[in-house]
């Protein structure tokens, strides 16, 4: 069922979407069966911050704090392999095979240690020439990814050729949801990949924007992207809001995005969910005027996930 409603999104972006990559558009309806994807991932993501997770060497049964991942817990998910604490910037997650749902889940961890806070301030940008023109990303986030790059290549590549049918998901939450998106648009995967993340920052300019939007956003050349924004969560405006990042700096937002409506500590059904199209769409998150930082840990569910660790 999970695989039919990455499909249907895929096939659904593509044929409605194309005209709106650019130009703000108004509300779109949540297509059939994506809201529960959208809620499993999220899972996915808040367990990206249990040790028993990214330190297994793999074998494992995917872990959550009770009450924390109910939608996971019935899944036949085991881990692959875990990473933690590579540098610069602890970059820590894990990758898993999702036997219930039928697909290949890497997840990545948000903001919890000083390396990784030392990353999100690192907002100057790099320029990406061999990327596209005119590209510039945020510095941290650019060169974290890079650093881990060919160790997750290999090992994504690798499991993907063993579980070939099955579909390769991205997914996390703030700093990791960059991360993922940043791993999903500048390699080569060898496949097509679906990406979900929730709060994520913007991650360069607006030529990168447009660049991320054609190649895994609306036209879904190289996948399909669910970014999933909350109310006045700061964090996904925050690069391109903060007049001391942005009058050195100009940041840009995806498209298309999926803003969450309803208040934190809610459940979240289908008509709290608002689809937007357009690079730097004011009519979601970027366009809210004020900011509520417990917005940014309430996606579907707790995302501090493992909280005491």
């Amino acid at each position: 069922m999970l695989r039919w409603a990455l499909i249907y999104a895929m096939l659904w972006s593509q044929s409605s979407a194309l005209q709106h990559i650019l130009a703000p558009s108004p509300a779109q309806q949540l297509p059939p069966g994506l809201l529960n994807s959208m809620q499993l991932f999220s899972e996915y993501t808040a367990a990206a911050t249990c040790p028993s997770n990214f330190n297994s060497p793999g074998g494992t049964k995917v872990a959550c704090e009770p009450g924390v991942c109910p939608m996971l817990e019935k899944t036949r998910a085991t881990v692959l392999m875990g990473f933690t604490n590579w540098t610069p910037g602890n970059t820590t997650g894990y990758l898993a095979v999702d036997h219930t749902n039928h697909v290949l889940v890497l997840a990545f961890r948000g903001s919890r240690t000083k390396g990784n806070r030392q990353v999100d301030g690192q907002y100057e940008q790099v320029s990406i020439p061999w990327i596209c023109q005119g590209c510039q990303v945020h510095y941290g986030f650019y060169y974290s990814w890079d650093s881990i790059s060919q160790y997750l290549l290999g090992a994504v590549r690798h499991y993907s050729s063993i579980y070939r049918s099955y579909p390769l998901v991205f997914t996390g939450h703030s700093l990791g949801g960059a991360l993922a998106a940043l791993g999903a648009v500048l390699e080569d995967w060898g496949t097509v990949v679906t990406l979900y993340t929730y709060g994520a920052p913007e991650l360069g300019n607006y030529a990168f924007a447009n660049f991320t939007t054609n190649a895994i956003g609306a036209q879904g050349i190289k996948g399909f992207e669910v970014r999933v924004t909350h109310t006045n969560d700061p964090v996904p405006k925050i690069l391109s809001r903060d007049e001391n990042i942005s009058k050195y700096w100009q940041y840009s937002t995806t498209s298309p995005e999926f803003w969450i409506t309803s208040k934190n500590h809610v459940p979240v059904t289908k008509d709290d969910i608002k689809v937007f199209y357009g690079i730097d769409n004011m009519n979601g998150n970027l366009g809210t005027n004020t900011s509520d930082l417990f917005a940014h840990n309430w996606y579907f569910g707790d995302m501090a996930g493992c909280s005491g660790d």
